[in-house]
């Protein structure tokens, strides 16, 4: 069986929007040639082919210099679904799936028109399709894993495994990638879940081919297109490599699961922001709102600002304007939006109850191509609605999200993804599974989310109490805070109350909070298994979220 490898280069952008790391020095290698010499070094890979735009052809020639790698140019731009891939993923950076829209670390890295021309004109009868800045990807695996296609070909069209994003690739039939091409559609069109067109979930099928669990469990981007994935390559080349300097996916998934823990930032890698308390369902039973929060007034401009710019130096950060307020009941969140988008902010969402997103409102989300837009609707039905939220807003907020997605399809723009979320309780159960369905056939996005008792502080809602029976470290105090709109900084989003605060950032940066005392006592808590780095904390049952 002829198989090929292509990899598709941007020697300035990045597949997720970020400056493309491609040249970059990593520990006397460029990214891209180190992941040449691993696509060559599988001994199943017949030809290796480098694509560029016909302007970087002598970067490539550079890139490429000897090694049996041919270099492919092209005039073409890049594929229609480039953006709603990148928004898409930022939500799911270090997982291979799981990003909006049914996106997965495959999406990022395959063209379906470059790589079927290139097929066809070698006559490929399998091709792989390598990220360009994976300097991890383990041949012996990649080996592996186009033997089981070659296995399987006969009834399944693709063969991939479960690793941190960068370890493996996808193999494709050829063919597929013709169909893909012919219908401008990316490849998630075939593998996330549709509700018209129902099928086995790929990991179930024989298109997977399992790896051990060290390395489907881990987590941890090892794609160099971050500053923090750069970091956590180098780190992983320096510490668990073999003798050759090469570390397989076993070495480097075990370091990962080893590291989880200790590769903290100087910034968080998420963070929510509360612009105001007010809200435009105050009596919802759902979560706190209203009187149960009390006022924060409204945050400045200048402490936002002061965040958003600090935030901005970390290339991977994403913000949430959200907390226990509406945002869109800021009268300046128009401004605070467009300021964070001007600054570099790597991801914006904005969640909502969608009961003020008027015509100016969308307008204010899609111009600056706000990433998410995240709607609680909680409800099918007016009825279910006006008994969960005490509110009769049903209607109008189905025909503002119907609004959004005309807007997305008139501008031809696929941001903001919209993601329509159901708290999952006793009370909306029985309209769930409509819900899922209708919501993803319409935006493609549904989050069902499990209502949280807040640490004890808020009424059980839950049909179910999904926490694992044995606790574990809190993966959220190591990677994301909340802002309350008074600018104080809370451990996490279940001390919605502020009663707990780490800090504020009325007289501290961010980043001093983040690696302060009080944040540091909060992790070495769960570290040593004590969980009680907050009185809230031996109480939580949300520790388990990613």
């Amino acid at each position: 069986m002829k198989t090929i490898a292509v990899i598709e280069a941007d020697f300035a952008r990045g597949a997720l929007g970020t400056r493309a790391r491609l040249n970059d020095d990593l520990l006397g290698e460029t990214v891209l040639r180190r992941t040449l010499k691993r696509a060559l070094a599988a001994k199943r890979i017949d030809r290796a082919h480098l694509v560029v735009h016909h302007r970087e052809k002598p970067l490539a020639d550079a890139a490429v210099a000897g090694l049996d790698v041919v270099v492919q140019t092209h005039d073409a731009g890049s594929v229609p679904w480039r953006e709603m891939v990148a928004s898409g993923r930022k939500w799911s950076l270090d997982a291979w799936r799981g990003g909006l829209v049914g996106t997965s670390v495959f999406d990022e890295s395959l063209n379906p028109w470059l790589i079927d021309a290139i097929c066809q004109m070698d006559h490929a009868e399998a091709v792989v399709a390598v990220p360009p800045a994976a300097p991890l990807l383990d041949p012996d695996l990649l080996d592996r894993l186009i033997g089981h296609y070659e296995q399987v070909r006969g009834e399944m069209r693709l063969a991939l495994t479960q690793t941190a994003p960068g370890l493996s690739a996808v193999v494709c039939q050829p063919a597929l990638l013709g169909e893909l091409a012919k219908a401008g559609q990316p490849l998630c069109r075939i593998t996330a879940y549709r509700p018209d067109e129902p099928r086995k979930d790929l990991a179930n099928q024989s298109a997977y081919y399992a790896v051990p669990a060290e390395i489907s469990h881990a987590v941890g981007r090892c794609i160099v297109d971050t500053q923090c994935a750069a970091d956590r390559v180098a780190h992983v080349l320096r510490e668990a490599a073999d003798g050759d300097g090469t570390p397989d996916a076993t070495a480097v998934s075990r370091w990962l699961l080893d590291h989880r823990y200790d590769q903290i930032g100087a910034l968080p890698e998420e963070v929510e922001i509360e612009l105001t308390t007010e809200d435009s369902l105050p009596n919802t039973t759902l979560r706190p709102r209203g009187s149960a929060i009390g006022r924060r007034g409204l945050m400045s401009m200048d402490m936002y600002k002061r965040l958003i710019d600090e935030l901005a130096s970390r290339d991977d950060a994403r913000i949430i304007l959200g907390g226990f307020g509406d945002p869109l009941l800021h009268p300046e969140w128009p401004v605070m939006v467009a300021y964070a988008r001007q600054a570099g902010v790597f991801g914006i969402a904005v969640r909502t109850t969608g009961v003020k997103l008027d015509a100016p409102a969308i307008d204010a989300l899609m111009t600056p191509r706000v990433d998410v837009l995240n709607v609680l609707v909680d409800a099918m039905t007016p009825a279910t609605y006006r008994i969960v939220h005490k509110a009769d807003c049903h209607q109008q907020v189905v025909a503002n999200i119907e609004a959004v997605c005309a807007a997305n399809h008139q501008r031809q723009q696929p941001q903001p993804l919209i993601v329509c979320e159901m708290a999952k309780t006793r009370t909306t159960i029985g309209e769930m599974e409509q819900f899922f369905d209708h919501w993803i056939a319409k935006t493609g996005s549904v989050y069902i989310a499990g209502p949280s008792h807040y640490a004890r502080q808020w009424p059980e809602l839950a049909v179910m109490s999904m926490a694992p029976p044995a606790r574990a470290a809190c993966h959220r105090v190591f990677s994301r805070t909340l802002v309350l709109a008074d600018g104080r900084v809370t451990a996490c989003d279940q001390d919605y109350k502020g009663s707990h605060a780490i800090g504020s950032l009325a007289d501290s940066t961010l980043s001093s909070l983040w690696a302060g005392p009080a944040m540091t006592a909060v992790r070495r808590s769960h570290l040593d298994g004590r969980f009680d780095g907050t009185p809230l904390c031996p109480m939580c049952e949300e520790w388990n979220r990613p």
